[in-house]
């Protein structure tokens, strides 16, 4: 079993946010993980998935953190949905990115990045974002993605006129809290698994005018790039391979927008994979029948598989014994 660690860690506002690790028993970590958790949804409410990854025989250290306005990263009611801009939502990303790989323990190891819902469709912007903001951003070895929000599923798209109204408002009153309920009824096939998330407390439902607006927009702009239009600050070009999962049975977010974001992206060679899984609802780590346990092996054997090949660049790129390395004249 995993070593379980929690702490804090400071953005570069100060602002202090919740953090928890898992880690190997043993010192055979073979890769680092930074995982974004999805809307009204917090780093411990992931069940097997962690625990899974950081565990023989996949050794995968996992970091994640509650980001701002969500979980244990509120101090009181009035915190719930403050995320802020979508700026400083990144910019969190970006903070915590490199706060990890600042780590003793992660240096000399791959740095993977993960997100789930909310947290898939963050990760892209920020991998995709050609902002000088990150140029720092360390290298990742791969990004992983579970059921990202690149657009609802079509039985939930608000009006174009609420959307409307919503941008108005957010400019009138930004910190104003709303409640944005989602439906149980897809997040799992598990019954368990649906009463859980209505009854955690720290699932509060709740974002803020500024912050459902910053959602939305990510959510365009990702959109946007799926039907091939090019975007002002963003590119298609990833610098790491990717792996895209989703359920063709989820009726929260759209399986068929993450795949027509899947034909566009470009991966160095070519290295992309889009996994789907028949009838599978939104949390694909806690779907009931075995699907759970299958995703979680399926994205640590991808993971390994990405830290064989970087290790196999490397010894290619090293001299031969007796040789020496060629240098530029």
């Amino acid at each position: 079993m995993a070593a379980t660690t929690e702490g804090e860690f400071a953005t570069r506002d100060g602002t202090k946010l919740y953090t928890k690790t898992w880690k190997p028993e043993s010192d055979a970590t073979q890769a680092v993980l930074i995982f974004l958790h999805g809307f009204s949804d917090h780093i411990n409410a992931y069940y097997d998935l962690f625990p899974t990854l950081s565990s023989s025989p996949f050794n995968i250290a996992v970091y994640g953190f509650d980001q701002r306005g969500w979980g244990r990263s509120c101090k009181k009611p009035a915190d719930h949905g403050h995320t802020g801009p979508t700026s400083l939502v990144i910019s969190d990303v970006h903070d915590f990115v490199l706060h990890v790989a600042s780590l003793p323990e992660a240096q000399g190891k791959p740095l993977f990045l993960m997100g789930h819902s909310m947290g898939g469709g963050e990760a892209l912007t920020y991998m995709l974002s050609t902002s000088l903001d990150f140029s720092n951003r360390p290298p990742i070895s791969g990004l992983l993605l579970e059921s990202p929000y690149i657009e609802m599923h079509s039985s939930g798209q608000p009006s174009f006129a609420k959307v409307q109204a919503g941008k108005l408002a957010s400019m009138l009153l930004p910190r104003m809290q709303l409640k944005q309920k989602l439906d149980a009824t897809y997040m799992s096939r598990s019954e368990k698994v649906r009463r859980d998330w209505i009854d955690d407390p720290l699932c509060h439902d709740t974002g803020t005018l500024e912050g459902l607006k910053g959602l939305l927009q990510r959510s365009a702009d990702l959109s946007h790039l799926s039907h091939g239009r090019p975007l002002h600050g963003f590119t298609t070009k990833l610098s790491c391979p990717v792996w895209i999962s989703f359920g063709t049975g989820d009726r929260v977010l759209s399986h068929v927008a993450a795949q027509q974001l899947f034909n566009v992206v470009d991966a160095p060679n070519k290295d992309k994979t889009l996994k789907l899984y028949p009838d599978a609802y939104h949390k694909l780590h806690a779907e009931p029948d075995g699907v759970g346990e299958q995703f979680a092996k399926a994205a640590g054997e991808w993971i390994l598989a990405h830290v064989g090949k970087q290790a196999e660049e490397a010894q290619v790129g090293e001299p031969q014994s007796g040789q020496k390395a060629a240098s530029g004249s």
